[in-house]
């Protein structure tokens, strides 16, 4: 009964602000709304441009004419046949974006390109290189005994394995990003508690009282946890309902990451609370912290770091990142249960801390 009444306390004491809970709950769902749709453009996967104009040295029945006439790649040229005079005079004066020479059977295109080519050349690079390729596939087929000319009539085709069945819109990402991020600061619900279970007047009444230290933790512990993964639920639940963000069909993978989000914030804030008394000091560190690990994240806007990359993988936002990420569009699953399994190892680390300094100063 003593655990439940302090349970009560402490949760009581944490929502009886409103201003303090109405800024937890709200700050993530505007936040979410401003970068979801001021950033909607870094997450648009369309991209439109015109086809290119290139010039082609070849006979009209040539293989490399065929080629540049078939529909599909007209998409990205606009042919113009000429001769390898003109073709090299309108490369020089920036008429067309590349030329093609056809140089006869079994020699390569010869591709000419301005000296600072555009972007539209790298494209036309990238098709020609791709006619190249059937060229490739009948010297293969020679080598291995096959007649070459059993791939005509064959369509070749490149396709690619998506990371999942769709991908993350702006909503959908900082969604995600950003109740992770306030799920780390709501572990000052933790610090609150126990500086005043701990450091205050009331606190010094409440261990004097016929109350065990395992039932005054356990209950400020519980209350500030359930309190911190209420108010990051009712973001997750406002999202999806008003937002339309969506969550994948492994819900439970999700809210167990963000359930170990919770508890290693909580853990992480009453170790500093434990070790340093002074909360305005908790809060300096603790801003300074979770800010950079949003930042390294990527949780702001996607950013790469190169080889700091692999370093910063390993920040608590990250491997939530991965493991939310992953369940909702697909990834790597042996990658998100390690980093699952990481979160809470963190958790576990910083509670035997948090319980080693914390018997010192109840002592």
């Amino acid at each position: 009964m003593r655990f439940l009444s302090t349970f009560i306390m402490g949760f009581k004491y944490l929502w009886k602000d409103p201003v303090t809970v109405v800024v937890i709950i709200a700050f993530p769902i505007a936040i979410i709304l401003v970068l979801g749709t001021a950033l909607n453009n870094l997450f648009s996967a369309e991209v439109t441009f015109e086809a290119a104009p290139v010039a082609v040295v070849a006979e009209v029945d040539s293989p490399l004419a065929m080629f540049i006439e078939y529909d599909a790649v007209q998409r990205f040229f606009i042919p113009e046949f000429t001769d390898i005079t003109q073709a090299e005079e309108m490369v020089a004066a920036g008429k067309v974006s590349a030329a093609f020479v056809d140089q006869g059977f079994g020699q390569p295109v010869l591709v000419l390109m301005p000296p600072n080519p555009d972007t539209m050349a790298q494209i036309a690079l990238a098709v020609i290189d791709s006619y190249q390729q059937i060229g490739a596939a009948a010297t293969i087929a020679i080598m291995a005994g096959r007649n070459p000319l059993s791939l005509i009539g064959q369509e070749v085709q490149v396709t690619s394995q998506p990371l999942g069945t769709r991908t993350p819109g702006a909503m959908d990402y900082y969604a995600v990003t950003m109740i992770i991020m306030i799920l780390l600061y709501t572990g000052l619900n933790g610090m609150e508690l126990f500086h005043k279970g701990l450091f205050s007047e009331t606190g010094s009444r409440m261990r004097l009282s016929p109350i065990s230290k395992p039932a005054l933790i356990g209950g400020l512990l519980t209350a500030s946890t359930l309190t911190s993964f209420l108010q990051g639920m009712i973001t997750f639940v406002f999202t999806a309902a008003v937002y339309g963000v969506y969550w994948g069909n492994r819900i439970p993978l999700v809210i167990l990451t963000f359930f170990a989000m919770v508890l290693f914030s909580q853990a992480l804030c009453i170790l500093l609370i434990v070790v340093f008394k002074k909360k305005n000091v908790v809060a300096g560190i603790t801003q300074m912290l979770f800010f950079a690990t949003t930042f390294v994240s990527s949780g702001y806007v996607p950013i790469s770091f190169g080889v700091l990359d692999r370093v910063f993988r390993f920040a608590p936002n990250a491997l939530a990142h991965s493991v939310v990420f992953g369940a909702i569009y697909g990834g790597d699953e042996r990658w998100m249960m390690i980093s699952l399994a990481t979160l809470f190892a963190m958790v576990g680390v910083l509670s035997g801390l948090s319980f080693v300094f914390g018997r010192r100063r109840m002592a």
